[in-house]
């Protein structure tokens, strides 16, 4: 238990930020004064950091000005065997985002979206559980995460994907806000799941149809999707999730209404095409998907999440760096820019006890002369060695409960002391205990429990299920206990009365 609560954190980091110490080795940039491409060392590092985080497939690009300088696969795309290559699509995660505020620009500069205007002006649907607040929201606070949507309402829109777009926006009428608009930064998902409504209602076109037309194409993101169907015809990896450290394939969810805040999918060479219009004002060879006025916007830090750390309309800003990181259930992905250079890690896995970002800053340390180890990742055999001790210790203490209800009749000897004790054992362990858990476990990076276990298989719903089991445990041994305590006190009023 106490290695989730440490960990907790780590679950969600950055779909809100990338901690100070990935950012910090991308800023290196200035000091180390070196750019060199070294195949090998490249190759081994990646090798070497998939081995040790038990991860089957990667892919890696690396752009510099307008070329991409280096592009690889590695390791294998799923249970059948096949490598990944290049050209390997990939669920994104939340570096979805960066497309939809590009969709929403490209309709700005077309003059069908103010981003002044509210949100209500394109979506007259639009409603929360404060209808007045509702018409405060604009487009800008959609785009910047300063809405008032809350995080655990974005997170809780992931197990809710199972409808159009349309449908999920309408669902939230009874939906409170967390703040008012404007008021502040906080990051939920359910802000570009909006902008993605929006962005059909000016377009006239399905959102995965404007993506494909307006920016997969002009790019040449040719194996780049909106939707999964047409994704597995082309090979898409499939996701890989640690089941008490056994890394097994799982199937997504239908998260059609939340493609845009997560889940559209491409490839290492098809991102790269898209990293290099970003670094060169929104030109890609002959073709230009957004003014450089317009990139340049995108990529101002407008909300300050934290110090030096801001949030621009799809990506985070520190300094110099403008990046982003996606995760899903079962997959992970890294982008980051500085200056003329961009580096982007797709990966088929996601494990919520190690960090994946700590792979892309070591990759960073090396193409600019550092040298790096991936024995400084997390070890994750004795990550989940230490895990599957605990949860052993813990179901064992579980069955020897679950077994002392059988052998209570025969076993327990009801006297005043014992009752007591085992009162006071019921309302620790079997109540308040379990209680506090159930409650407070979810709230410490804030998810329902739909989510902890769709992101944490195994571990999650044990730590769901053990719970509830130790409360139905307590209200046995309860009922036990009070018959084991009247039972006592039948003989005494006999004598008494006789």
């Amino acid at each position: 238990m106490k290695i989730f609560c440490a960990k907790i954190n780590h679950i969600f980091h950055l779909m809100s930020i990338v901690i100070v110490w990935v950012v910090s080795p991308l800023s290196a940039k200035a000091e180390a004064k070196t750019f060199q491409i070294d195949p090998a060392k490249i190759d081994a590092y990646v090798e070497a950091a998939m081995d040790r985080l038990h991860i089957p497939g990667a892919a890696l690009a690396i752009v510099k000005g307008d070329r991409t300088v280096y592009l690889k696969g590695y390791g294998i795309s799923g249970p059948d065997q096949a490598p990944v290559t290049p050209q390997t699509p990939f669920v994104l995660g939340s570096t979805s985002k960066s497309f939809t505020a590009l969709a929403v620009m490209q309709l700005a500069e077309a003059g069908k979206i103010e981003l002044e205007a509210p949100v209500q002006r394109y979506l007259p649907y639009f409603r929360t559980a404060d209808e007045a607040a509702s018409s405060q929201i604009t487009v800008r606070h959609l785009l910047n995460q300063t809405s008032g949507f809350s995080t655990y309402t974005g997170r809780k829109g992931m197990v809710e994907g199972d409808k159009s777009i349309e449908q999920h926006i309408r669902d939230l009428k009874n939906t409170p806000l967390a703040r008012p608009a404007g008021s502040g930064y906080e990051y939920s998902n359910v802000n570009y799941n909006i902008l993605s409504g929006i962005v059909q209602a000016v377009s006239g076109k399905p959102y995965a149809q404007y993506v494909s037309d307006h920016i997969f194409k002009p790019l040449a993101m040719n194996h780049s999707y909106a939707a999964p169907d047409p994704a597995r015809s082309d090979g898409l990896a499939t996701g890989y999730q640690p089941v008490f450290g056994y890394m097994v394939p799982t199937k997504q969810w239908n998260h059609e209404a939340t493609v845009a805040s997560g889940y559209l999918i491409s490839s290492a060479e098809d991102m790269a095409n898209y990293l290099i219009a970003q670094l060169n004002g929104g030109r890609f060879q002959a073709r230009t998907v957004l003014s450089e006025q317009g990139v340049r916007q995108m990529h101002e830090p407008a909300a300050p999440i934290a110090d030096g750390l801001f949030y621009g309309m799809g990506w985070s800003v520190n300094n110099s760096v403008i990046f982003h990181n996606g995760i899903t259930e079962n997959t992970y992905s890294f982008m980051a820019m500085d200056g003329d250079y961009g580096i982007v890690l797709l990966i088929n896995a996601y494990d919520f006890l190690s960090s994946y970002d700590s792979i892309a800053s070591g990759l960073n340390g090396i193409v600019h002369g550092q040298e790096r180890s991936a024995a400084e990742l997390p070890d994750y055999t004795k990550t989940y060695l230490i895990l599957d001790l605990i949860m052993a210790v813990i179901l064992a203490l579980l069955v020897r409960s679950v077994y002392s209800l059988w052998t209570w009749k025969t076993k327990f000897k009801a006297t005043p002391l014992r009752i007591t004790v085992h009162a006071v054992s019921i309302l620790f362990l079997n109540v308040l205990l379990p209680l506090a858990v159930l409650i407070y476990f979810p709230k410490l990076d804030p998810a329902p429990w739909s989510v902890v276990t769709l992101f944490f298989p195994g571990a999650g719903h044990a730590l769901l299920f053990i719970p509830i089991v130790l409360l139905g445990v307590g209200a046995i041994k309860t009922v036990l206990l009070l018959r084991s305590g009247l039972g006592s006190k039948r003989p005494a009023s006999r004598r008494v009365s006789g």
